[in-house]
């Protein structure tokens, strides 16, 4: 039988912006392409947020465009820690678009930032359920979450998972190498 310790200084807090990584593609006008290209760069300079907020206002888009735009407005918001703004934008997208799994995954980025796995896990199951486009962003978020609340085999497990489906990707080797797995 397996055990599974973590070894100490495993509780990272969750500050890196996983969030620009789940941008939402808006086909609308020239605004929210820039709103897209502000979140998906992580650009949170004034002109990427008012793209966005001039979008939602000025171009005629559909429910979908409209909800990604807000998606990717929140996320500019949480990049700049207008975490209230952020929140009530993923909402709206919700609201908008219950399908749209990177509203769900970005709210639940917002909750592991303020170290509330317990929050988190519901909306990035949400995410997952949804089809997030990177099932291994979204993994290693829900890694995290159970980490934040001792879940530390469930942790483990979605950590590994994540390696494995981008093993190029860094993030979750980095969180692997705080964990020990001894015999029991």
């Amino acid at each position: 039988m397996r055990t599974l310790t973590v070894a100490a200084g495993a509780f990272a807090i969750f500050m890196f912006p996983l969030s620009a990584s789940a941008a939402v593609m808006s086909v609308g006008g020239p605004l929210s392409q820039n709103c897209y290209n502000a979140a998906l760069s992580g650009d949170t300079r004034d002109q990427g947020l008012a793209s966005c907020t001039r979008a939602l206002n000025e171009e005629p888009l559909e429910a979908h465009d409209r909800a990604g735009t807000l998606v990717n407005r929140g996320i500019l918001e949480m990049m700049r820690g207008k975490d209230a703004k952020a929140d009530a934008d993923f909402d709206s997208a919700i609201r908008l678009d219950e399908s749209l799994a990177d509203a769900w995954l970005n709210k639940g980025f917002l909750r592991l930032r303020r170290g509330d796995g317990r929050g988190a896990l519901p909306l990035l199951q949400s995410g997952i359920d949804r089809g997030a486009r990177r099932q291994a962003l979204a993994i290693f978020a829900r890694g995290v979450a159970y980490e934040q609340m001792g879940q530390f085999d469930s942790a483990y497990a979605d950590l590994k998972r994540a390696s494995q489906l981008e093993p190029r990707w860094a993030m979750p080797k980095e969180y692997l190498a705080n964990y020990r797995v001894s015999a029991r």
